[in-house]
């Protein structure tokens, strides 16, 4: 306790304790990264002392001055000599300098001598193969006046020897430059060495009596004990086709400024002209580290063009990334545009002439990058060139070198499968981006397969592809591969031969036909199965060696679904885009994981679905009304929840059906509980409900007849009128056999001739005599819910609201009755508990009402803006009443004896001040909820469900639907966030004044699926208008705790203005208690501008430093800056700390 004192009291001493440990940290990171010089110690040989003053001496004068100097590293340098002598090459001399290291060099190793000679040669040598073109700028020629000699030697034997006058473009030796602009000379021998000699000699235009120099500073090696991490040690350029350079270019290159520490200084690739049109030209700056790190390695590369206005397609899909390993062997190409993937913000950043920085993740170990501009045949794209501010490596496994662009890894949530087993290593990849990631154990990190069309400026298409080890694998067991894709493909691939239909329509997605290639391979690692998305796999069946389809599971993440009709062991996934045109179309294919299930228990529920159609008459105006909506929400946890499945514009013997999937066999006995409803408004016949189907499959073999809804009654029960009355109807199903998938769908007949409408369906679970019914648990930790039924009047199955089943519910009942409102009726239910909840603690009563009533009202506290009309909308034609009450009771009969009323709202009042005491929001699971946090102490709330009474005859009766009423009394302060809504603030706002602000699918914010995320937009607000995201907590955290908000923009520029329209604070109740304070952008030493631009998903920990239940995350329109662009949040969590180490400086308290 006394440290923790000392910190909260001494908070100046703590601050120098922590400098000093950051200093210490920082030291020991330096030492971690470095590599070791190993120095050659010994002059072994150097040229005589035959120079010669001149006609008259003096004479043996030494070629070589201050050897010694050449064993120190540091700005001291030996001198070496040459003249062409006085007349006819009489008293000509050169100088050499042998210089041994301590012990013999391995082979392949690279030698660095740093040396200095004429600075116009010098910058020659750095063009690689332009040399002459560039020395000819400069006034010097390769065989011109100096010629400098580097001979790598085994005692007295030569292994590799190389002269300028070739120009130094071979991959073992080479000319490069440091941060400090110090010039090397740097050799590669494939065989063993153990001393250099460096030989300065004339060329054949030195004039009679002229004396070149070459200054030699050191020679050295670097051990291979570190170097993954840090800067690139050397750097040079190269180019070629019909480039043409001036002499302004090679002056203005500044290529050290890429890798020295100064992150606004820059190198310039450019050309002043193309020579010949006819070819096609590039120009390259390379990039030298002195290991060949590992392949953990990242690399990020800041880069912006040279001018403005310029981020066209041509010139970005230009600008290409190679990496090349030790043996200088091309292993990895990307173009710019691909790094630069749907990023409108970095695209927006680099046609403003701003930097951005790009982050390459190869998965193998790199020595060598490089950043290459490409022209394209008869256009200069060249000309105005880029600018490279920085090239940095990075190693997630080096202590202190952690890329600061690459986010640390998710945690894993729970996957579909009972018990996965999954693949664990790779066999092969190309063109990935992180690819061990797929095989890494976490079912949240992904690798990234980088495919693109080619382009009039590179090479042709390209694919990336990840092959995955999965051990032995039966024939016909189901290996799932997450992945993530472009969403249109997605949904396209898990409409089955629908979407085919659909993709067929839609031309291939227009230029670019973009498709998914799944190969697996036996342990003889022979192709078993090869299938692609072109044809939509061959279609519901595949074809003779297996089948693949794309499903989703229970929340929503997309998987292929692989089954081999062979035993097999590995999987490949292969990602390919092409083009009629080399249109630089990219896409980028996300594998998670690759896992089948050992699980055997046979009351496994439904954890997989798609679906597909047949028949479909479409038109391109007509491709959103046939299919299923949400297929997922039919087997999620959320009972309210539901898929729609529309036949849309049918044809004669058309038809749709979402499958659901077990991952077991159904057992003898087991039947199928479907839950569903038709649409409320629609026309229904004996007729139509015969239009749809219920099927069941073992495999892909159906199992019994068809079966129709009346085949699943209870009780021979009026189905028409159960529909009718628009609630769901739940049938019973028992299959002749076993089975382990259900089809539920409808279908067109020829005598109908009416559209059967949509279908809602809710539930598809199995039970049977050793499965029995699951009852679903609550969501709470622990909870305290209603022990009496107060009161009550038309109101149903009020049992329901206390059993313990969260998914069993009362209905309320309301009509208009007659004209003038005779005979209105309305149905309430009054709850209550057995003791006093205190004030400020929130009750959350779970409800069922109209979706697009919920969805407005979600939008704000109860009664807020949106309580008006809403497109179009009548909210107060049907609406519910809530009242918080503090009751009195007999304590002999239970009866109510007086009763106060706390607070109260209604969904039909419109008060732009809104309600913070009775708000609606949702859970993780999309549930709704009446959340209701009175000021004072309560123990009942009153729900009643009206119709509105000037309706009269037109109106049909309504119902709502009441689950019960609970609330959190752990105290456990790190439970997850429980609930969220949005709300709108501004100036005067009225219904008409939204502008496209809002939040789409906010409850994403809170579930498990990592790819899902909820939007906040702001619109076209006016000035001081805004729009958050509340997430609600239902415990306190304390000062120490720490919420993790995970959130990325959709595109749009921020600079440190735009970015002050970002708000993200914390409450306690009603109160603001603390505001992320972004400043300048950095945030603990990470530019957050430069994360968001560049299209990055920022982690960002917020310590309020005070006691909070809510944090919101909204966007305000300012006075004068562009607008925030929409924000996805895909999560807000929380850390609970155990003490009060350091505060973020980021972050301040609100002071009232």
């Amino acid at each position: 306790m006394k440290f923790n004192n000392t910190i909260y009291n001494n908070l100046g001493q703590f601050a120098k304790l922590m400098l000093f440990m950051g200093v210490l940290l920082l030291a020991s990171q330096h030492q971690t990264w470095a590599q070791t010089k190993v120095l050659v110690d010994n002059v072994s040989a150097i040229s005589p002392n035959d120079k010669v003053g001149g006609l008259f001496g003096p004479y043996n004068m030494p070629t070589v001055i201050d050897p010694n100097n050449a064993l120190v590293d540091d700005d001291n340098y030996a001198r070496l000599l040459a003249s062409p002598g006085l007349v006819a090459g009489i008293a000509s001399y050169d100088g050499f300098i042998e210089l041994e290291f301590p012990a013999t060099v391995p082979a392949n190793t690279w030698s660095y001598v740093r040396m200095e000679g004429d600075a116009s040669l010098f910058d020659a040598l750095l063009g690689g193969s332009l040399g002459n073109l560039v020395g000819g700028l400069l006034g010097v020629v390769l065989t011109g006046e100096q010629v400098i000699t580097i001979d790598a030697r085994m005692g007295s034997t030569s292994v590799l020897s190389r002269s300028s006058t070739s120009g130094f473009t071979e991959d073992d030796v080479r000319f490069i430059q440091d941060a400090l602009g110090n010039n090397y000379l740097a050799i590669r021998p494939n065989q063993a060495y153990d001393r250099l000699r460096i030989n300065n000699d004339i060329g054949s235009l030195v004039g009679v009596g002229n004396e070149v120099e070459l200054d030699v500073y050191s020679a050295f090696y670097f051990d291979s004990v570190g170097g993954e991490c840090g800067r690139p040690f050397a750097t040079s350029f190269d180019g070629d086709g019909g480039i043409g350079i001036s002499l302004l270019d090679v002056q203005n290159q500044n290529l050290n400024n890429a890798i020295d520490t100064d992150l606004n200084t820059y190198s310039s690739l450019q050309s002043g002209s193309i020579v010949d049109l006819s070819v096609a030209s590039s120009l390259q700056q390379s990039f030298y580290f002195s290991s060949p790190g590992s392949d953990d390695n990242t690399l990020n590369i800041k880069i912006a063009l040279g001018s403005s206005g310029l981020a066209s397609v041509d010139l970005i899909s230009g600008i290409q990334v190679l990496l090349y390993d030790e043996d200088d062997a091309l292993i990895y190409t990307r173009s710019l545009q691909s790094g630069l993937l749907n990023d409108a913000s970095a695209l927006g950043l680099l046609d403003n002439g701003d930097p951005i920085t790009v982050t390459f993740a190869p998965g193998i170990a790199f020595s060598r990058a490089v950043v290459k501009l490409n022209s394209l045949l008869g256009v200069d794209v060249i000309g105005d060139g880029i600018k490279i501010y920085d090239v940095q490596r990075y190693d997630e496994d080096v202590t202190g070198c952690d890329n600061p662009l690459i986010a640390a890894l998710p945690t894993a949530t729970t996957g579909p499968l009972e018990t996965p087993s999954c693949a664990a290593s790779l066999l092969d990849f190309e063109n990935v981006d992180f690819p061990g990631y797929a095989v890494d154990g976490n079912n949240e990190s992904y690798a990234v397969l980088n495919a693109d069309a080619g382009n009039l400026l590179t090479s042709g298409p390209s694919s990336g592809f990840v092959k995955m080890d999965l051990g032995s694998v039966n024939a016909g067991q189901i290996t799932y591969v997450r992945i993530g894709y472009d969403d249109d493909v997605l949904d396209r691939l898990l409409g089955g031969t629908l979407g085919q239909l659909v993709g067929d329509l839609a031309n291939d997605l227009l230029l670019g036909n973009q498709y998914i290639q799944v190969q697996a391979y036996d342990a003889g690692n022979t192709e078993i199965l090869n299938l692609t998305s072109q044809d939509f796999f061959g279609g519901a069946n595949g074809n003779a060696s297996g089948n693949v389809t794309l499903v989703e599971d229970n929340i929503g993440r997309p998987y292929l679904a692989i089954k081999p009709n062979t035993a097999y062991s590995s999987i490949q996934i292969t990602n390919h885009v092409t083009a009629v045109l080399p249109t630089g179309k990219q896409s980028a294919l996300h594998v998670y994981n690759a896992c089948f299930e050992t699980g055997i228990d046979p009351c496994f529920s439904a954890n997989f679905t798609s679906y597909t159609g047949s028949g479909i008459s479409l038109s391109l105006a007509e491709l959103s009304t046939a299919g299923v909506t949400n297929p997922y929400r039919a087997i999620n946890e959320n009972s309210s929840d539901y898929s729609e499945i529309n036949l849309g514009v049918a044809g004669v013997a058309a038809s749709v059906y979402q499958s659901v999937y077990f991952s077991q066999p159904s057992q003898t006995g087991d039947h199928v509980k479907i839950r569903l409803s038709l649409e409320p408004s629609a026309l229904l016949s004996l007729d139509l409900l015969g239009t749809y189907k219920i099927k069941f499959y073992n495999g892909s073999t159906q199992v019994g007849p068809d079966y129709n809804l009346q085949s699943g009654l209870i009780n021979n029960i009026d189905l028409l009128g159960l529909f009718g009355s628009g609630g769901s109807v739940t049938l019973d199903f028992e299959s002749p056999g076993i089975f382990d998938r259900v089809d539920v769908g409808v279908e067109s007949l020829v005598a109908v001739g009416t559209t059967a409408p949509p279908m809602r369906l809710y539930e598809v679970s199995r039970y049977g005599d050793a499965c029995p019914i699951v009852v679903t648990p609550s969501p709470f930790e622990d909870s305290l819910c209603l022990s009496k039924i107060v009161d009550s009047e038309n109101a149903d199955e009020l049992q329901n609201l206390a059993d313990d089943d969260f998914d069993s519910y009362a209905t309320l009942s309301s009509g208009a009755g007659f004209l003038l409102g005779a005979n209105q009726y309305q149905g309430f239910v009054e709850m209550g508990y057995d003791q006093d909840v205190a004030a400020g603690v929130t009750t959350y009563i779970r409800i069922d009402f109209e979706s697009s009533i919920l969805e407005s009202l979600i939008s704000g506290s109860l009664g807020n803006l949106v309580s008006g009309v809403l497109d179009g909308l009548i909210l107060g034609d049907h609406y519910f009443q809530v009242q918080v009450k503090n009751n009195t009771y007999d304590v002999t009969t239970g009866a109510v004896t007086s009763s106060t009323t706390i607070a109260s709202a209604s969904s039909n009042a419109a008060n732009a001040g809104g309600n913070d005491m009775i708000r609606v929001v949702q859970d993780a699971a999309g549930r709704y909820y009446i959340a209701v946090t009175p000021n004072q102490a309560y123990n009942a709330v009153r729900i009643t469900d009206v119709t509105n009474s000037a309706l009269g005859l037109l109106a049909q009766p309504n119902t709502m639907n009441v689950y019960g009423m609970c609330t959190e009394i752990s105290e456990d302060r790190c439970l997850d966030a429980f609930a969220t809504s949005y709300e709108y603030s501004g100036l005067d706002l009225t219904v008409n004044d939204l502008s496209g602000a809002g939040v789409t699918n906010p409850s994403y914010a809170l579930d498990d699926n990592t790819q899902h995320f909820s939007e906040i937009s702001n619109g076209t607000l006016a000035v001081g208008a805004s729009t958050k995201q509340w997430i609600f907590f239902n415990t306190v955290s304390n000062s120490t705790d720490v919420a993790v908000i995970n959130f990325k923009t959709g595109g749009g520029v921020i600079d440190v203005d735009v970015l002050g329209g970002l708000q993200i604070k914390a409450y306690l109740g009603n109160t603001e208690v603390a505001v992320f304070d972004f400043g300048d952008g950095i945030v603990n030493g990470l530019n957050v501008i430069d994360l968001l631009n560049n299209g990055n998903t920022v982690s960002l920990k917020f310590r309020p430093g005070a006691n909070f239940d809510r944090i919101s995350v909204g966007i305000e329109t300012l006075v004068g800056v562009s607008i925030f662009p929409p924000v996805h949040l895909y999560g807000v969590d929380k850390l609970c700390e155990s003490s009060f180490l350091i505060t973020n400086p980021m972050i301040y308290q609100k002071v009232d």
